[in-house]
């Protein structure tokens, strides 16, 4: 098996990822709406991404076991912190996607849109989880905002949009946040290898940028970049689109160079 992985830190620089004997996980953090930063500087969304790697490095137990540790470990933190855990927009968690690799299959844990993708021999491909998008109707506010020339859209989404996404954080989405129903949102499997020729785990930042956030995702072109050049030809791909994007108009999206964190499996 070859491994290889890529870590591209964008604006928030809150993604981790573990590479540890037969475990492989990417977790994407994510910061409260009051941006939270401990003595030392460090955000709360690097901090619950760091909590979550480090206990899914110990390797004991299933993987909803391991993710249930984490979510309560960030509450224990939070709660250390004096962080208001009834106030949604201050607490701040982190998404993941992991797998362990064993003889002739592998086990798998996905939460949110941290993704795990497979591609088999004959180059078809599957998304272990689909119904991952729970940023459309926002980011759909922001495509009619971009359409008016809006220079300001991060604010005006921030004031509402947002904060309404987030009070919704383990209603219609999951997030290990230190809430428990975040358990309920956990996906979970174990896939057969034979066939398999590559495993890709990402976080969202790899992505390719879409025009409507409506529409569908480009699989087929992500998966081509990847078979043509590796994780490192589809980071380059994206960070092109979002270089030539600064202010978010053509792709709608909440930043400019979001975190990139992948990991390939090649067998």
């Amino acid at each position: 098996m070859k491994v290889d992985h890529i870590f591209d830190t964008g604006s928030s620089k809150e993604d981790s990822y573990l590479i540890k004997d037969d475990v492989f996980a990417v977790f994407d953090g994510f910061n409260s709406l009051d941006k939270f930063a401990d003595k030392q500087g460090t955000t709360g969304g690097l901090i619950a991404a760091t909590i979550a790697r480090d206990i899914f490095s110990r390797q004991e137990g299933k993987f909803k076991e391991l993710a249930a540790e984490a979510n309560r470990k960030i509450r224990e933190k939070m709660t250390d912190l004096d962080i208001d855990l009834k106030n949604k927009n201050s607490l701040w968690g982190t998404i993941l996607a992991a797998v362990r690799i064993k003889n002739n299959s592998f086990d798998w844990i996905q939460l949110s849109d941290s993704l795990i993708l497979v591609i088999y021999k004959d180059n078809s491909y599957r998304l272990l989880v689909t119904d991952f998008d729970h940023d459309a109707e926002v980011l759909g506010i922001w495509r009619e905002l971009a359409r008016k020339k809006k220079e300001n859209i991060r604010e005006i989404i921030g004031s509402g949009p947002l904060i309404e996404l987030r009070a919704k954080a383990n209603e219609i989405y999951g997030a290990l946040n230190g809430d428990e129903k975040a358990m309920g949102f956990l996906r979970t499997g174990e896939e057969d290898l034979q066939n398999v020729r590559h495993i890709l785990l990402f976080t969202d930042g790899l992505m390719i940028p879409k025009e409507d956030p409506a529409g569908n995702d480009d699989w087929k072109l992500f998966v081509d970049l990847f078979l043509e050049g590796g994780l490192e030809n589809i980071k380059n791909y994206v960070r092109n689109l979002q270089r030539e994007d600064p202010k978010c108009w053509k792709y709608p999206r909440y930043k400019q160079y979001d975190d990139i964190t992948a990991i390939s499996l090649s067998f």
